[in-house]
């Protein structure tokens, strides 16, 4: 028993330990859509629009295997203007007539992993033609970006590598999630980081080189002084 229990304790503290050189990416998108409300919605309100703003996979893949909760951080009007979400999809949606700026704070499911906070902007108004939308439509707004962990345990890395059990494909803005175009600029990254991995390498065997030449220059530089 007590064998076991040491081998256990040191399996713990093994997956407890960071991994050296191990960098994992991981992509995610968040944003808002805005509609606007029909005269009947409104009523007496101030209210103009009814707004979610989320965290979502490229392609609305369930993140759960590693996201603990996402905190969405709303603007002090609001009633709890901090809404945690801890079951996926990691959204709020609210009405509203204003623009502000949301922090969206993701915790992670190892707590050695310090939490990573975005900002988002609001956006309930198209800005120019390009943006404009037909009735009844979103108005989006979505930036692509990457989770970066330095050295995860070996249980976190895991989690990092489960394929997600499902994929959220019967969302209402399914159709006006961009998904494509961020699944090119996730490629577009990958491949440069592997010509840059290359460049690295390359650049360090040459300097190793340099260095192997240097030495041979110093030992015969040394030799002569023996000599003289």
């Amino acid at each position: 028993g007590r064998m076991a229990a040491a081998m256990n304790t040191e399996k713990a503290a093994g997956e407890g330990a960071r991994l050296p050189n191990t960098v994992v990416e991981k992509p995610f998108v968040y944003g808002s859509a805005a509609i606007a409300l029909k005269k009947e919605e409104i009523g007496e309100g101030q209210h103009t629009h009814r707004w979610t703003v989320y965290l979502r996979g490229l392609e609305n893949e369930d993140l759960s295997s590693y996201i603990e909760k996402v905190s969405f951080h709303l603007h002090e009007s609001f009633a709890d203007p901090v809404r945690d979400i801890s079951v996926p999809p990691y959204e709020v949606t609210e009405t509203g007539w204003g623009e502000f700026r949301i922090m969206i704070k993701v915790t992670f499911r190892d707590p050695k992993e310090q939490p990573v906070s975005v900002y988002h902007q609001l956006k309930l108004f198209a800005t120019n033609k390009a943006e404009q939308v037909a009735v009844g439509d979103p108005v989006m707004s979505e930036m692509y970006d990457e989770f970066i962990f330095h050295n995860p345990t070996q249980k976190f890395k895991d989690l990092l590598a489960k394929k997600p059990e499902k994929k959220f494909t019967d969302h209402f803005l399914m159709s006006h999630f961009e998904t494509k175009g961020f699944i090119d600029k996730e490629q577009d990254h990958i491949s440069k980081l592997t010509s840059a991995n290359k460049q690295v390498q390359e650049r360090m065997d040459q300097l190793r080189q340099r260095l192997y030449v240097l030495d041979e220059e110093i030992m015969q530089l040394e030799k002569i002084a023996r000599q003289s």
